[in-house]
């Protein structure tokens, strides 16, 4: 999308009444972590108010990977343009032995965990995910469960867990593997 494109979403969700936008956009091997920056200062220099919930992990992950910084003064840069939460997609499971079948091109799960873990110490609060009946086993979800709770103890940064089911339909892990059919 161009920065237009994106104000008018903005505009659009204004007008209806709307307060947050949610943006994620996957990740774009032509942007680097600039692309990030300027989506937030460009949607704060119309909408100084709005709220915006942006950016997953992965896509932190790539931004801080091409900016150079450490990855405390990445999302310190990203604040300070203007992001106010992140959402905790990617997380998936947060056990490496399903992500290398679940999601391989993703970040593992050490990786999720330091930018989460840093993203709070930074002074962002942010949401956390479990996306459930695919490959994973009961004690997968525990496991899951159990990091999340003591993520939250140290750093008190989770608004939430949001549980996804997983959908299926048109899905290779599910047509090719051994995946369930969703939840």
């Amino acid at each position: 999308r161009t920065m237009e494109q994106i104000l008018e979403k903005c505009r659009d969700a204004a007008s209806r009444g709307a307060t947050e936008v949610c943006i994620q956009g996957g990740i774009h091997p032509g942007k680097d972590h600039t692309h990030y920056r300027e989506i937030l200062v460009t949607i704060k220099r119309e909408f100084p108010d709005l709220h915006i919930h942006a950016f997953s992990p992965e896509e932190i992950d790539w931004g801080h990977r091409k900016s150079g910084m450490t990855l405390y003064d990445y999302l310190g840069w990203l604040k300070d343009a203007g992001l106010g939460t992140i959402p905790g997609t990617a997380a998936e499971i947060l056990d490496d032995e399903v992500r290398k079948v679940l999601s391989p091109n993703k970040i593992r799960r050490d990786r999720w965990i330091e930018i989460v873990t840093t993203a709070h110490r930074v002074g962002y609060r942010t949401t956390s995910t479990l996306m459930y009946g695919h490959l994973e086993e009961p004690r997968h979800v525990a496991g899951h469960l159990v990091l999340l709770r003591e993520l939250q103890k140290q750093t008190g940064g989770f608004t939430e867990i949001v549980p996804l089911g997983f959908i299926h339909e048109l899905n290779r892990l599910y047509q090719k593997m051994d995946a369930r059919p969703g939840s």
